[in-house]
């Protein structure tokens, strides 16, 4: 299947204050703010268990505004939302970079409402990410995910990443960004 069309705009500092628009799904992602919060939580009540658990491997209900605060923190991450082009109340999808402790890895964590799934929208939100990663001082992505997460295999395979070993319940892949 062919890469879903992008249209992001030009390409700026570490900052991440690019947007992209997903045309396969008439989608709009944006740089999150603090103020997306509710939105956010809105967007985990709505995610089934499934959808919940692949992201977090964990059956987590919603993030604390401390976890939020980290995350939308451009020196130590890099988060988007994305919302139907429609209605920019409803987050659909939530995509961030978290750097990590090793030097130039940022960790990849995304989840989209289980209806948005399956069209193209994960894999044009990793791609996106990938190409942030560059900018915000990174040599690669990393991910943390269940061995039957079929869907971030599948994405990050598509990106380079080795086919893991499977030896427990999760695997770690990585893929250079540069």
């Amino acid at each position: 299947m062919p890469t879903p069309a992008l249209n992001a705009t030009a390409p700026q500092p570490a900052a991440a204050t690019t947007g992209l628009s997903h045309a396969e799904t008439r989608t709009l992602t944006r740089p999150a703010t603090l103020d997306d919060f509710d939105a956010v939580n809105a967007l985990h009540e709505r995610c089934s268990l499934q959808t919940r658990f692949a992201r977090y491997q964990a059956a987590r209900r919603s993030l604390r505004l401390a976890e939020f605060h980290h995350l939308t923190r451009p020196d130590r991450s890099l988060t988007w939302v994305t919302y139907p082009e429609d209605n920019p109340h409803r987050l659909v999808a939530t995509t961030n970079l978290v750097r990590t402790t090793e030097a130039g890895a940022a960790e990849l964590g995304i989840m989209i409402e289980d209806a948005w799934q399956s069209q193209g929208l994960g894999t044009s939100l990793v791609q996106y990410a990938r190409t942030q990663a560059r900018a915000f001082g990174c040599s690669s992505m990393v991910v943390m995910t269940g061995s039957d997460n079929v869907r971030m295999l599948k994405i990050m395979r598509t990106l380079g990443a080795a086919r893991p070993a499977i030896h427990s319940s999760t695997v770690d892949l990585a893929v250079s960004v540069g």
